[in-house]
């Protein structure tokens, strides 16, 4: 017999969600991972980010890079991007096109600095260099 989510809607919903909201927290969650996709112009760059936060009831997915990335650069001529999951296990793919917002020196940053292992601090240097995108899932 197959899940529920199979074949509803609002299932596959509050399935992917459950799903996002515990590769926040687990480590060895296959979400926890995706791939992140922007592009500028003939400019598609692809990486690898670490989900940090979801907010479902805003439709906020979020994580850090170090704001001298070139993701920085191409966000800011095109704030258009895509972040794509992979189950293996349970065989869900989830692509997700999103809008990018990055926050750098305000309270979105200072918050989840303050919630930053110190050891993951490392990869961003120091706050100036912190920045966050929250992404809202655009409606299909």
């Amino acid at each position: 017999m197959q899940p529920a989510y199979y074949e509803n809607f609002d299932e596959i919903q509050k399935k992917l969600w459950s799903m996002l909201d515990d590769a926040v927290i687990n480590r060895d969650s296959p979400f926890r991972i995706p791939v992140f996709i922007c592009a500028n112009q003939n400019n598609i760059d692809g990486r690898i980010v670490v989900l940090r936060k979801t907010d479902k009831e805003n439709n906020v997915l979020q994580f850090h890079t170090d704001l001298r990335s070139p993701k920085v650069n191409i966000l800011k001529k095109n704030n258009n991007a895509s972040l794509v999951f992979y189950d293996k296990e349970e065989k869900i793919q989830l692509r997700v096109k999103v809008i990018c917002e990055i926050n750098n020196k305000n309270s979105v940053s200072e918050d989840s600095w303050k919630k930053t292992q110190h050891i993951s601090r490392r990869c961003y240097l120091q706050m100036m260099r912190l920045v966050l995108f929250q992404s809202s899932q655009r409606q299909a």
